[in-house]
């Protein structure tokens, strides 16, 4: 697959939860044991997170700010991997993470409508980006 489109494929799933990409992308990286574990532990503690009243919005300037940064951070990493230009692909990474931001919000909201709970979409949203950072980081 295409390193660029890879980025965008993190990107968007880091605008759906932010460390979800960089997990998946440490999770099959050769780095030390530990760098895995907290990566791991970080992307689950954000599944939980996400779920609780008092989580500001992804929209704030800490939570949008993080998914632009850790979305070019997961694009240039994958570019890095694959000895590809890391440049294009942070940005690609950034850019589809701020796409995601602003969707996922909205779609969250049409469903909460619709369910009368913002937990549907939070679970729909959670598989969202644990199948795109999946797709991103996947070889071959």
């Amino acid at each position: 697959m295409n390193t660029l489109l890879r980025a965008a494929l993190a990107g968007f799933a880091t605008g759906c939860r932010s460390q979800s990409a960089l997990a998946a992308y440490e999770l099959t990286s050769t780095h030390s044991r530990p760098r895995r574990v907290a990566a791991a532990l970080g992307a689950a503690g954000e599944l939980v997170g996400d779920k609780l009243p008092m989580t500001p919005s992804r929209l704030s300037p800490v939570g949008l700010g993080a998914r632009l940064l850790l979305g070019a951070v997961t694009g240039a990493s994958l570019a890095g991997r694959d000895g590809t230009a890391r440049v294009p692909a942070a940005l690609i990474g950034s850019g589809a993470a701020a796409a995601t931001s602003f969707l996922g919000v909205r779609a969250r909201a049409m469903l909460a409508e619709r369910f009368g709970s913002d937990l549907p979409g939070a679970f729909a949203e959670d598989g969202v980006a644990l199948a795109l950072a999946g797709l991103a980081v996947r070889r071959g």
